[in-house]
Formats: structure tokens, C-alpha cells, sequence
């Protein structure tokens, strides 16, 4: 996968802890329903500087966790915790790891698997929860916390107008002055509907959505961007992977979300 990099400067800028307490007591309502005795292991994808694994192993002393991420920077800032293990690694990458993880998390990281186009993009998420699935335990799953913009009259325009927005080099210092911290880069997020077609076809079956209140949408985003309701939402679902699911299927997902 091409996957295009965040600078260390836009990487401290997202160096916050974004799970809000509505959000964490919709995730911990999950877990604790799913896992009523606290013992899980879990991967959190894309963790930065630990700042969420150290709340879990806070909440459940008898968890263990891994925080993934590439930036070295981010990782240095992890606060030591005998039940927390970092590893130096990109979010494409999480086939090469070892499975067995009773939860995976994906907090705010699969907008930014951007690629050189908006196809190539979408193919990236794909591949990316497609193969955490693989590294689930038999209770295993896969939580991710994720924007979700839904389009005035088009579900899923806003995707594609912020996309092709934030990725385009011509009016990048005009972008990142109006406040995307991703421009030159590009974001890729997604209407409800696109996000949970995007995560059946990468073998994770969607059994639970929650989601926060939805935020106000200023009137310059209704005109240009499209966005009818924007809200935070956590999917919430297992894997449906097995041997007689194909590998990938990116050309059904793709073609279905272009025309949404």
C-alpha cells in the first residue's frame, strides 16, 4: 500500500486525547458487556504517545496492551507501564504482526490512510481493517472510533469534495489557512453508510453503532463542503473472515462507493 505521510509537525497537532467521556462510556459500556472480567489483550493502532492505552490498562488492571505507530516521536512520549508494549510500525503494516488480540483499536486513524488518489485511499482503509481482523482472538474485535460526515442530499459528497480539498497541492497554503492541519496531504472520511460498506467488505461484520451529538455544521460547510450532520461514531463489530471469504474484494467495495 502507498500511504502518504503526516509531517512531525501536523503529527503534534493530533497529539491529543480526542475520546471525549461521552465516548469512553459508550466504548466502556462495550467492553465490559463484551469482557466482564477485565482480562483482554489488546492492539491500539496508530496510539501515538500511549495516552488511550494507558487509560484502558487503567480501567482494567488485568489487561495488556501494544501501542503501533510509526512516529517515533510519539512513541518516545509513552509513559513506561509493565502492562504496555510500544512497537515501531505503520498502520498498513499490521499483517506482519503476530495475531491473538482480543481487541484492535482504530482511533481516529483510517481517514489518514491516504493515498495518491481517492480510489487508492478507500483500498487502503480496506486492506488495513481486513487485515486486523486476521489478528483477532476467537472473541476478538475490532473497535474504531471514527468522524462520520453525511452529505446534505449526497451521502458520501463531503468525502469526496474534502478529499480532493486537502489533497490538492495548488491551494495547499490556502487549505491549511482556512484550518485543515492535512493540507497537501489530504483526509479521507466518510457518510455512515460508506463506512460501514467499507468495513463489511474488509471481512468485519458491524454489529453495534454509537455515536455522540451531532456537532453544529457551519453554514460555509453546508454551501461548500456539502455536510449535512457530523458527529463522532464508534463502530463497534467482529470478523466474519473465513476460508471461503476472498482476500479482498476492493473492486465491488470501490465501485459501490463511487457511486454513493
Amino acid at each position: 500500500m502507498a500511504v502518504k505521510r503526516l509531517s512531525d509537525a501536523q503529527l503534534e497537532a493530533f497529539d491529543t486525547e480526542h475520546v471525549s467521556p461521552a465516548l469512553w462510556d459508550m466504548l466502556v459500556r462495550r467492553i465490559d458487556a463484551q469482557f466482564p472480567h477485565g482480562r483482554l489483550r489488546f492492539l491500539d493502532v496508530g496510539g501515538g504517545s500511549g495516552r488511550f492505552a494507558d487509560r484502558l490498562l487503567a480501567r482494567y488492571p488485568h489487561a495488556h496492551g501494544v501501542v503501533l505507530d510509526n512516529s517515533r516521536l510519539l512513541l518516545a512520549r509513552n509513559k513506561p507501564h509493565a502492562r504496555k508494549f510500544l512497537i515501531e510500525e505503520s498502520a498498513e503494516n499490521i499483517g506482519l504482526l503476530d495475531g491473538g488480540y482480543d481487541l484492535v483499536f482504530f482511533n481516529w486513524v483510517l481517514h489518514h490512510l491516504v493515498g495518491f488518489d481517492y480510489r487508492e485511499s478507500v483500498e487502503n482503509v480496506v486492506r488495513t481493517v481486513h487485515d486486523a481482523a486476521y489478528l483477532l482472538s476467537d472473541r476478538g474485535h475490532i473497535s474504531i472510533f471514527e468522524n462520520v460526515y453525511d452529505g446534505l442530499l449526497v451521502a458520501n459528497a463531503p468525502s469526496h469534495i474534502i478529499f480532493r480539498l486537502t489533497s490538492a497541492n495548488a491551494i495547499a497554503p490556502l487549505i491549511h489557512r482556512l484550518g485543515a492541519n492535512t493540507a497537501r496531504i489530504g483526509v479521507c472520511f466518510q457518510s455512515k453508510r460508506a463506512w460501514e460498506r467499507i468495513l463489511h467488505e474488509a471481512g468485519m461484520a458491524t454489529v453495534g453503532f454509537d455515536e455522540d451529538e451531532h456537532k453544529p455544521v457551519p453554514w460555509p460547510w453546508k454551501a461548500f463542503l456539502h455536510v449535512g450532520n457530523l458527529r463522532c461514531g464508534l463502530f463497534w463489530g467482529t470478523s466474519v473472515l473465513n476460508q471461503s471469504l476472498p482476500k479482498y474484494r476492493l473492486a465491488t467495495t470501490l465501485d459501490s462507493l463511487e457511486r454513493h
